[in-house]
């Protein structure tokens, strides 16, 4: 597999795990730790994927909202690497909508 198909298959997967979350209950992500903990939700990577490094964090801010973001990293070279984050922020009321600017600047 090229770089290319590497990258597309990366994003292809963030995109799945993301679906995957956004469709659990709002009652079981809230019992997840925030960062720095990790939650013991398995993102379940491809194999192939294994020269990525896939974080799952989870913030809850004072006005009830959670931000639910995954994290891509990808080794370069002599410490530099590629990092990436996509998720969604889920309202107290329920509603669910995609991470802003600010909240990807926040988590990579």
């Amino acid at each position: 597999m090229n770089k290319r198909e590497l990258q597309l298959k990366a994003h292809s997967f963030l995109q799945v795990a993301k679906d995957r979350i956004a469709a659990l209950p709002r009652a079981e992500i809230e019992t997840w730790p925030n960062w720095p903990d990790i939650p013991s939700f398995s993102l379940e990577v491809p194999s192939e994927l294994s020269s990525f490094q896939f974080t799952l964090i989870k913030d809850t801010f004072c006005d009830g909202r959670i931000r639910i973001a995954i994290q891509r990293y990808r080794y370069r070279f002599l410490g530099f690497g590629w990092m990436t984050a996509d998720g969604f922020a889920l309202s107290p009321d329920g509603s669910c909508s995609e991470l802003t600017q600010q909240d990807i600047w926040d988590v990579t």
